[in-house]
């Protein structure tokens, strides 16, 4: 498994607004990068297109609140990953993003500075969407 982990961001949120904001699938693709299209969601799964990856497929995985909450791929994925969602309590709370995938070390190397952007992306929109 490759690990691909955002840079941690201080959110002006509470728990329970970041997970309840989080618990609805629809609500990822307002923070989607903009080189995802084709986005669907249906409330239990959410599926996306992303250049050189292919059509992807996420439904909820287990939520561990208030620290982690897990979105799975679905069977449809062309990749089967993880999308991690973290927050750490220290003065203020800190949130981020990884993905944890099943592919090789070759494509790991190719891979690591895309997905590492990704979830950058990610954790910075969460965080300009929930600061409003």
């Amino acid at each position: 498994m490759a690990i691909f982990t955002s840079e941690k961001r201080e959110i002006n949120s509470t728990p329970e607004k970041l997970f309840n904001f989080l618990g609805e699938l629809e609500n990822l693709g307002l923070i989607m990068p903009q080189q995802v299209e084709e986005w669907q969601s249906d409330g239990e799964e959410c599926s996306f297109y992303v250049k050189n990856l292919g059509h992807l497929g996420l439904k909820k995985g287990k939520a561990d609140f208030p620290q982690r909450m897990v979105f799975s791929a679905t069977e449809h994925s062309k990749v089967k990953f993880d999308l991690i969602f973290t927050l750490e309590e220290a003065e203020t709370y800190l949130a981020g993003f990884e993905i944890d995938a099943a592919i090789n070390p070759m494509l790991e190397m190719m891979a690591r500075r895309p997905l590492t952007n990704f979830v950058n992306i990610l954790t910075e929109n969460l965080v300009k969407q929930l600061n409003n």
